[in-house]
Parts: structure tokens; C-alpha cells; sequence
């Protein structure tokens, strides 16, 4: 039996030493007794396994995936991204198609925990590393069952029910299973998550190597509490079930109530969660490094800066959402905050969005306006009067005659201020009282939101504590999109809400200059059509025709 085993993912080279976990290059053929034999090939074969988590920074086509949302649009027409948004993709035309990847992902993990656990290598065991070893290897068999319940939750948010494989497969039986329910599928990543944090270590600081990139204690909590979140949210919970809610809150305290054991809290400073080290914050449970490199800038920069090409634009929609800050909403309705409409926002704000007049990414300020340095008619310029900062790294350089050093970029998949904002959403569900605790949830769903709001470097005025249930989930709902804008989650969230409608319009500024005097207005860019088939991907036609179980998702016959 050979297995072929391509070690391409660098996922941390550069950022760490040389003998951090997620570096790695080799490819070679490996029979199975060789990988058993050797520690290091072991090693490997759970790096590899780590390559399949996803990255959103430019995914889908040079994409980032809140651009197929009301938060931002694509500049490029023949971008693939666009077919979210055109109504162009179906089940033969699929786009972000992932079930064969998560699924090899899923093959590798259960080929794993049934081959590769309980080894001694014993040729090595007078080596001077092998002590090392063993202790580092009995946490590889729970980082790959994370891995394992992370991947079935990509694949649960995009197809719905999908089989629930748990074992090695040949290809007639993978090809012959019976899809498992969205229901069974979250309760299983639930499950597993709930059963190895216990058993992963909650920092490998003091573990031999003292490698970054692994799987932790907080990381399995904060899958198990998203899980539980989406579990219960309408998309999922078509019962109403005010219990999934509650689970939901309990899931997410288990990391709130112990946040010093587990090493985990909000970051003072809101900048440091996007930068090249953010892997160090606090706040950072797990990271998926992408490598050096500056293309993301060159993707990113605006139109009219040297190499800078526009990609992922921000829509009206999102500037609106950020408040002015005192807390009071932002309205285009109000003539003074019209008349100068980036003046005194959430901090959040020009951490997010560049915009008129912003310097960026130098000390020259952008030129937006119709006829600017940065602005329409020139090609490819923003069609939306923004571009975007988020992530975005402005010491790189594309001058002619500068160096343009590259620079490191790790996308976040979970951090502490996400763990809060699921809190405050389940609890309020749950109870209907933004003051409400319990035995088991001893934080006020308003405390959690207002933790995020008030960090330093942000200090939003808290929200009152007298709104209503409704109102407060609206707010609630309102923080996660202007706090996680740009880290993927305001398409799934739509989707779980089953609020997709919301994402109907998609509004731009219209920026003109008359002499010294600038003028905006918002406007509207495009009216999408919005179908409730949307709310799952298609199965591939491809997938259906392998595996005759498979049911295709409702709307795409």
C-alpha cells in the first residue's frame, strides 16, 4: 500500500522558526508501514491534514467572500465570486465547491486516528529527541478529531445533510452513504468537540518545541460553541427549540468563564487582530497562516496607487452600519453628518474601510471623488466609494526603487470577541432579557456585547440596558457585522438568520468635487435577486451522479 503524501502547505513558513508545526515542504511516496515507523512522517501527515482549513482572504477567485454579501462587492465582472451575486451558478456551475476537499480532508483524518495512534517508534527510542516526541504525540490523535468536526462544519453550513463518515472507506462504500441530517451533523462536532478539549493542551508554550499552529483547548470550545450557535439558529432550529439556545449560551460561557485558564481575552488594541503577528494576540485562538507574500496588498491597494489593482470594495451598506462615536446611529438623512460623513465614527470604522480623504497606504489621501487619483471613470476604480483596509499591510511598497518587502498574513478562524458576540445573541434568544444570568452563564448577554464595544482603543458607549429583546438583537446582530467585517462570517450569518433579503440592495457613495467643495450622496449600485434556494449551495451534478443517495438542496433540480 503506497500513499502519496504532497507537503506543500506553508502555512507558517516564515513567520516562525524553522521548527514550528506548520512548516513544512516534502513530497515523496510512503508506504504505510514507513509512515508508522517514523515520527516525523507522522508529523507530516497531520500538517497536511491541517492544509485543508480554509483561508477567506483571496479564496474564490482572487475573492474574499464578503463580496458575495451586501458588505462588499468585486471589481472584476469575470471573477467567480460574481456568480454568488448574478444568479449564474447551479449545480453544474458551481462556485466555492468544497465537498470533494473536505471531505479528502475528513478521508485523511479517519485514515489517521485508525493507523497512526497509539505508536511507539520504537527504533527511535534511544534517539535524543524521542521524549519530545511522546509528549507531543498523543495531542496529534485530538487536534486531527478537531480537525475532522471543523471540516464537517464547512461542509454542514454550505450543502446541509451530508453523510456522516467516521471510518475509512473504499470508494463503492464512500460512493453508496447515506447522508446524515444538518442535525446529526452539528450534534457529532458538538460532540467530539466537547469530548477532546478536555485533552488538548491549553497552550504548547511549555510543550517541547513550543510549536504555534496547533489545535487547543480554547480552539475545540469555540468550534463547539459556533456550532451550537448555528444549531440554533433558524436556518438549523426549524422547531424552535429554546433549549438549543440555551446550549448554545453554555457552550460559549464554557470559554468566557475560565478565559484565564484558557489564555484567551479581548485585545486591547483592535489594529494589532490583523497585522502580521496577530498570531500572538490574545484574543487569537486559532490562525490559518497563508505565507509572506504582499499580493493581498497588490489585490487590495487602491486604483491609482502604484500597484495597487482593487478587488474587494465596501458597499454603503457597511460604512452605514458603523455609529457615529457616541453610539447614535449613522443617517444619511441628517445634513450634518451627510455633509461630512466620516468624521467622528466608530474607531472600528477607519480600521475597516478607507475612504475619502483617508491617507493611504501612505501620507497622501485618497482621491475618491469622480475624476480623483482613486476614483471612477478611471478602470477598475472603486465602484463604491471605498476600499478596503482590513488585513491590509500599508508598509508595503510598490515604488519603483523602494523595497517592497513581503509580509506575513494569518487569517483568523476564531477569536474572543466572536466567542462574546455568540453569547450575547444566544442569550438574549434564550431568555428574552439582555440582564438575564444564570447558574451556569453568569454574564448579562448586554455585558458581552458591551466587552466588545469597550475595548481599548474603541470605547463605544455601552448600549442601554433597557432596550428591548428585539432591539438589543438587532444591535447585537449590527456588532457582529461592523466587529467580524472581512473575516467571513456576515455570509453565513445571512444565511443562518434566514435574513438573506437584507442583502437585496447594494449601495455606493457618490463622491463629487466642485472647486474646494466635496459632496456625498449615497446611491444605489445594484438590486440583487434573492431566492430562498440560496440559503444552501447546490451538491455538484458531479457528486449526485457518484453517490445516487445524495439529495440535491431544494431549488436546485
Amino acid at each position: 500500500m503506497k500513499l502519496k503524501k504532497i507537503f506543500t502547505i506553508l502555512l507558517f513558513a516564515g513567520l516562525l522558526t524553522s521548527c514550528d508545526f506548520m512548516d513544512c515542504n516534502e513530497s515523496d511516496y510512503y508506504s504505510l508501514e514507513e509512515i508508522r515507523g517514523s515520527y516525523n512522517r507522522v508529523k507530516q501527515f497531520v500538517t497536511n491534514t491541517y492544509g485543508y482549513l480554509p483561508s477567506n482572504f483571496c479564496n474564490i477567485d482572487g475573492a474574499m467572500l464578503d463580496a458575495a454579501t451586501d458588505d462588499a462587492v468585486h471589481i472584476y465582472e469575470t471573477s467567480d465570486i460574481q456568480r454568488f451575486v448574478n444568479g449564474t451558478w447551479s449545480a453544474n456551475y458551481t462556485v466555492d465547491d468544497k465537498f470533494s476537499t473536505y471531505y479528502n480532508g475528513i478521508h485523511d483524518a479517519n485514515f489517521y486516528l485508525e493507523n497512526l495512534t497509539g505508536l511507539k517508534f520504537e527504533t527511535w527510542e534511544n534517539s535524543d529527541d524521542y521524549e519530545d516526541w511522546m509528549v507531543n504525540y498523543p495531542n496529534f490523535e485530538n487536534e486531527i478529531r478537531f480537525l475532522r468536526a471543523y471540516f464537517y462544519f464547512e461542509l454542514v453550513r454550505r450543502y446541509q445533510n451530508v453523510p456522516l463518515i467516521t471510518k475509512v472507506m473504499t470508494m463503492d462504500e464512500a460512493n453508496a452513504a447515506e447522508p446524515a441530517t444538518a442535525g446529526q451533523i452539528l450534534d457529532f462536532i458538538i460532540s467530539e468537540c466537547a469530548a477532546i478539549a478536555g485533552k488538548l493542551p491549553v497552550s504548547y508554550a511549555n510543550m517541547p518545541g513550543a510549536e504555534k499552529g496547533h489545535a487547543t483547548r480554547a480552539t475545540a470550545l469555540a468550534l463547539k460553541a459556533r456550532a451550537a450557535l448555528y444549531a440554533a439558529s433558524p436556518l438549523y432550529n426549524t422547531s424552535n427549540d429554546n433549549s438549543k439556545w440555551v446550549a448554545a449560551a453554555e457552550a460559549a460561557y464554557e470559554i468566557i468563564g475560565q478565559k484565564s485558564e484558557l489564555g484567551v481575552d479581548l485585545d486591547a488594541s483592535f489594529s494589532n487582530l490583523f497585522g502580521a503577528t496577530n498570531y500572538n494576540s490574545k484574543e487569537v485562538i486559532l490562525v490559518r497562516a497563508t505565507g509572506t507574500s504582499s499580493s493581498f496588498e497588490s489585490a487590495n491597494f487602491p486604483k491609482g496607487v502604484t500597484g495597487g489593482n482593487t478587488t474587494t470594495c465596501p458597499t454603503e451598506n457597511l460604512a452605514s452600519a458603523f455609529e457615529m462615536n457616541n453610539g447614535t446611529a449613522f443617517d444619511w438623512n441628517n445634513a450634518a453628518m451627510r455633509a461630512n460623513p466620516y468624521k467622528d465614527r466608530d474607531p472600528r470604522f477607519y480600521l475597516t474601510i478607507v475612504h475619502n480623504g483617508m491617507a493611504w497606504p501612505s501620507t497622501k489621501a485618497v482621491e475618491i471623488w469622480e475624476g480623483g487619483a482613486n476614483g471612477l471613470p478611471l478602470t477598475n476604480a472603486t465602484t463604491t466609494g471605498y476600499y478596503l483596509r482590513k488585513y491590509v499591510d500599508k508598509s508595503i511598497t510598490f515604488d519603483a526603487g523602494s523595497a517592497s518587502a513581503s509580509t506575513n498574513h494569518n487569517w483568523i478562524l476564531f477569536r474572543y470577541a466572536e466567542v462574546l458576540l455568540n453569547y450575547a445573541e444566544a442569550m438574549v434568544n434564550a431568555y428574552g432579557d439582555i440582564n438575564r444570568t444564570t447558574a451556569n452563564c453568569a454574564m448579562s448577554a448586554l455585558e458581552a456585547v458591551n466587552a466588545v464595544r469597550g475595548r481599548t482603543g474603541v470605547k463605544m458607549p455601552p448600549l442601554p440596558g433597557n432596550l428591548s429583546a428585539t432591539d438589543f438583537l438587532k444591535r447585537v446582530k449590527n456588532e457582529r457585522r461592523v466587529e467580524l467585517a472581512f473575516e467571513g462570517h456576515r455570509f453565513w450569518d445571512l444565511r443562518r438568520w434566514k435574513e438573506l433579503d437584507e442583502s437585496k440592495d447594494i449601495y455606493a457613495v457618490k463622491i463629487t468635487k466642485n472647486g474646494d467643495e466635496i459632496s456625498y450622496k449615497k446611491a444605489t449600485l445594484e438590486s440583487r435577486t434573492i431566492e430562498d434556494k440560496l440559503y444552501f449551495y447546490p451538491i455538484a451534478n458531479t457528486e449526485l451522479f457518484k453517490n445516487g443517495n445524495l439529495k440535491q438542496n431544494p431549488g436546485w433540480n
